[in-house]
Parts: structure tokens; C-alpha cells; sequence
């Protein structure tokens, strides 16, 4: 038998460990070129679909921003900037808008996104019966002129017109694909964004892909796989623990904590304002002096402090996250004017159903839980429903079997217009961001008058009286503005929020 020598011996382990480290690097570098890049995003709570039509929830707004590209986009102070639109040019009577359009843009599915794409787009929304309508409710006429340019005729004057276009649910519907996949389209998407739809895996998560034919920057990121955390705690340990990538709406009482991860950046983006809206269509809210009393019965600086630990401050107007805000009054914390309210009206012992979202907003369940206990104190029978199911929770508003529920706004549009339209316009009394059903025929004639002024100093004073008469009316329980934190790892760079809406995008996002 062929014997080696301890010293051969030696020296063959020392090339053969030689020859491995020196192999090892190749095989390394072979190993994450050939990886994807991906950013995993723990989001709050699931939502029904991604059809453009309708929304329930801001965070489907994040997920249709990276699918679906629109006519324009907003930056970061929400101002409306041009997306697929080239030039752009307006008539002199103000109701003509011509819009030419980049060249060679295609879909995710390879078909064109071409004008008629734009006008079967805008025809959809208008035909359907979706609750972003209001989006394109001042388009008379779509006109096509070539592949490239198209006319927009509106409905007398209409200046937030390129702030709707920016709106997530602007985005450009593929023809085909909407008629061939018809209702599937809103779990199975195609936009023509800087992100194709992957993947969705109920009660699990929504995969993305890298759009490689996208016309603007290339995005970083190959996938970004939304997973769905509903617990805000498990979130927090999960980004600390590094199971995550970025953790959308961590606990206030956890930002200390995290912030004391060097691998973890905490920012602080002011958010939506939270109220309750009141079910006028029956007692006790279909009296303006109980509407008033539950106002007052509520302390809302103690929720600020106690609850949120300082993460929001007290409403004092409608949205704020909208050009035109005001302040438009505050009702002080006065438990002895609210149940002097509430005896004069008869309401004493009233019983009210008070709805509830367990996942959706910052601490919410809490919330309702002392605002319950304060309307008690006054002398209302109030019954918590808490719904952790987000979508069952919209259908139950839906239905109307509340006398109040808990709804956040942020101003999607940046503009007054879709706001107070869509919350406050008697067109859409009952529907779902109107289910107390205010109506007040002097602010309608407000908000058409308001959505026709270009004089941004008239158009200020239109909006101002909106806010001054409906915080008198009382149609909700006004409590406060959130400020919002999003954790994510210290090396990500160009994550970009949008404020107001609360909405992250990271196609910009790269390490």
C-alpha cells in the first residue's frame, strides 16, 4: 500500500485549504450575483383588492403607487408633478386640457398604454361603482387625438384636476387585461408602474417584481414582498430582530427602543386625522345637541398623552393634511355641558353602537375603549364592537349598523376638492366615506363652487366657510391628528413618504 508521509500529509491539507479560500471568494461573488435583492415590508393589515376603482385601506394605495403608473405624481410636499404626460396645455375658457403623452409605454401584459388606454381608464371609473369616482366626477368628455395626445373636457372649471390624476387610484387600466381577467383584475393587477404584481398569498403577503421596461429609474430592489403583521408589537420585534426590512406603523412606546438599535432608523412623518363619524340617519346623532355633547364629553388631549404617548395632537379642522386647512375651532374637554346636552335632547341612557377597528390606526381599539368610557360618564349607553377583520369592518359601515365609527383621512389628493366631496357632499350621503349621511345643500353648493375657483385667495375663503360650518354641525366626533413612525433598517436609503396619506413608496429605496 502507497503510504504518505506526515509531512506530504501536512502539506496537501495546507494547498488544499489554500486552494478553497482562494476559490471561495468566486463561488461567493457567483452566489449573490445570482441573488434578488429583496425588501421585505411588514404592513399592518390585508385589504380585498387592487382594483383602482375602490379603496378601503391607505395601504393599498402603497401597493397600487409601485403597480400602476398615472397621468401625474406627487412629490414629497404632495404637489402634483407630470408622470406619463409630456406637455401639457389649457384652453382659455379653462375646460380644455391637452395632454400629450410619452411614446412606447407598454403595459405589464406588453400591450400599449396609449391614449384610448387613458379614455377606457377614465370611462371605467365613471361607469362603475367605486368609491374614487369623485376622482374623475368633473370630466364631461374624453377626446382622443392620436396614440399620444388626448383632450379632457370638463364640467365647467376644475383646477385640482392634476392633483386627482396623481391620486393612487388614477392609475392606467390595461384594456385587455381588465376585460379578459374582468372582476379577478383587483387580485391579479397589471399597471404599467415601476413594479409588476407577483404573487399574493391570502393572509400571508403581496410579492411585487422589478418592471426592467420601466421609463423611469431602475428600481434597486428585484422583489419587495408586503407581508401582512397585524399585531403592531410583533411588527416591532420582528424589525428588531431583523425579520423585516421596514415595519410600517410601529407603537410610539416602542421608538425609544428601536431608536437604540444602531441598525434600525426611526422617522416621524405626520399623518391622518382621526375621528368618529355619526350616524345622522337615527338617534341620538340625528340631533345636532348630542352631536355637540359627545364633543365635549371627550378629552381628547388626555388620549393624545395617555394612550398615544404624544403621538398626535387634538384636531382643530377637518383634514389637515390639504391645502386650505383652517383652524376651525376646538370643543373643549366639558363633561357638564355635554350632559346638559344630552338632557335637554332626551338622550340620557341612549343606546349607541360604537364600531371599531382593531388593526387599522395607531392604537384605534384603545382609543374607542376611552372614548366609550367618557360618553358613558356623560350618560350614553355605549356598546364597543371591535373588528379586527379591516375588510369586515368596512362591510358592517357599509351596512350602517353603527351610531358611530372610528375613520382616519389624510388627504389624498393634497387638494380640498376630494376630501370634503367624498366626506361631506349629500351625493354621497350613505356611501362608505359618507355612512353618517351629512347633508347640508349649503355646503354642496360650497364645493362646486370651490372646485371651479382657480383664484387661489377666493378659493382659500370657499373652503375656510366649509370647515367653519361643518365643525359647528358636529357631523363627527373630531379627535386628532396622528404622527406616525416607520422603522427601517439603517442602510436603506430613498424611502419616500408622502404626508397626509401616510403612504411609503420604494422604488427610489436602495442600500
Amino acid at each position: 500500500m502507497f503510504k504518505i508521509s506526515k509531512l506530504c500529509h501536512r502539506w496537501i491539507i495546507i494547498i488544499a485549504i489554500g486552494l478553497l479560500s482562494a476559490l471561495l471568494p468566486i463561488f461567493q461573488k457567483v452566489e449573490v450575483a445570482g441573488a434578488d435583492k429583496v425588501l421585505t415590508v411588514l404592513v399592518p393589515a390585508e385589504f380585498p383588492h387592487l382594483d383602482p376603482g375602490e379603496t378601503v385601506s391607505g395601504d393599498q394605495y402603497m401597493l397600487k403607487y409601485h403597480i400602476f403608473n398615472r397621468l401625474f405624481t406627487f412629490n414629497e410636499k404632495m404637489e402634483p408633478f407630470p408622470d406619463i404626460v409630456l406637455n401639457e396645455s389649457l384652453s382659455k375658457d379653462g375646460t380644455n386640457w391637452t395632454f400629450d403623452l410619452r411614446a412606447g409605454v407598454k403595459f405589464h401584459d406588453g400591450s400599449p398604454l396609449n391614449a384610448e388606454a387613458v379614455k377606457y381608464t377614465i370611462e371605467r371609473l365613471q361607469k362603475g361603482t367605486g368609491n374614487q369616482k369623485a376622482l374623475y366626477s368633473m370630466i364631461k368628455e374624453v377626446q382622443v387625438k392620436s396614440d399620444t395626445r388626448l383632450v379632457m373636457v370638463t364640467n365647467g372649471l376644475f383646477p385640482a384636476l392634476r392633483n386627482n390624476f396623481a391620486h393612487p387610484d388614477a392609475g392606467i387600466v390595461p384594456p385587455t387585461a381588465d376585460q379578459k381577467l374582468g372582476k379577478a383584475f383587483g387580485k391579479q393587477p397589471v399597471g404599467a408602474g415601476p413594479y409588476k404584481f407577483s404573487e399574493w398569498l391570502t393572509g400571508s403577503h403581496i410579492s411585487v417584481i422589478r418592471n426592467n421596461d420601466y421609463y423611469g429609474p431602475k428600481p434597486f430592489y428585484d422583489r419587495i414582498e408586503f407581508k401582512f403583521v397585524n399585531d403592531a408589537t410583533t411588527r416591532t420585534l420582528m424589525i428588531d430582530r431583523g425579520q423585516g426590512d421596514v415595519a410600517l406603523r410601529v407603537p410610539p412606546n416602542d421608538v425609544a427602543r428601536l431608536r437604540g438599535n444602531p441598525s434600525i432608523k426611526v422617522e416621524q412623518v405626520m399623518g391622518r386625522n382621526v375621528y368618529f363619524a355619526l350616524n345622522q340617519t337615527k338617534p341620538p346623532f340625528n340631533d345636532i345637541r348630542v352631536r355637540k355633547a359627545v364633543n365635549y364629553a371627550v378629552d381628547k388631549q388626555a388620549i393624545c398623552d395617555r394612550i398615544l404617548f404624544g403621538a398626535a395632537r387634538p384636531s382643530r379642522s377637518l383634514v389637515e393634511a390639504v391645502q386650505g386647512t383652517i383652524n376651525a375651532g376646538f370643543y373643549a374637554y366639558d363633561p357638564e355641558q355635554a350632559k346638559t346636552l344630552i338632557k335637554e335632547a332626551g338622550a340620557l341612557g341612549a343606546k349607541v353602537i360604537l364600531l371599531s377597528p382593531t388593526t387599522r390606526y395607531l392604537l384605534d381599539a384603545e382609543v374607542s375603549q376611552a372614548v366609550a368610557g367618557y360618553l358613558r360618564q356623560v350618560g350614553l349607553d355605549v356598546e364597543v364592537r371591535a373588528l379586527g377583520d379591516w375588510p369586515s369592518f368596512i362591510d358592517t359601515v357599509r351596512r350602517g349598523e353603527f351610531n358611530m365609527h372610528m375613520l382616519g383621512w389624510g388627504g389624498s389628493t393634497g387638494d380640498p376638492d376630494n376630501a370634503f366631496r367624498i366626506q361631506l357632499h349629500s351625493n354621497n350621503a350613505g356611501k362608505l366615506w359618507n355612512a353618517g349621511s351629512y347633508r347640508n345643500p349649503k355646503v354642496d353648493q360650497l364645493i362646486e363652487e370651490g372646485s371651479k375657483e382657480f383664484d387661489l385667495s377666493k378659493r382659500s375663503k370657499i373652503y375656510a366657510d366649509i370647515q367653519k360650518i361643518v365643525w359647528d354641525e358636529a357631523p363627527w366626533l373630531f379627535l386628532y391628528r396622528l404622527t406616525i413612525f416607520i422603522a427601517y433598517k439603517s442602510d436603506i436609503q430613498g424611502i419616500k413618504i408622502l404626508p397626509g396619506t401616510e403612504m411609503p413608496y420604494f422604488w427610489l429605496a436602495h442600500q
